[in-house]
């Protein structure tokens, strides 16, 4: 039974490490390579982070910390330098 489950491992693995060659073996814990969610978006962008906001996409010029805030209907996520230059500027609630 034991050799059954490490045979199975062993496969598993390998099926991962096909399907997400960019994940090592060790790695294996994480869901198909998709990245976790953090309370702080960031993004790697040439090894500094970037942080994410929220941009209303029906009308508004203020960037939010939160998708929830002031009732968005689909907000977009964009990176902060993104939505400062589109002319979005900080929510008072949020920031």
């Amino acid at each position: 039974m034991k050799k059954h489950l490490r045979i199975l491992a062993a496969v598993l693995v390998l099926c991962f490490s096909l399907l997400c060659p960019a994940a090592s073996a060790a790695s294996v814990q994480t869901a198909a390579c998709k990245p976790s969610t953090a309370a702080v978006q960031t993004i790697s962008a040439d090894k500094k982070t970037e942080q994410m906001v929220w941009v209303p996409t029906h009308g508004g010029k203020k960037y939010h910390s939160k998708s929830t805030c002031s009732n968005m209907k689909d907000p977009e996520k964009v990176t902060l330098s993104t939505a400062k230059a589109e002319g979005f500027t900080a929510c008072k609630k949020c920031y």
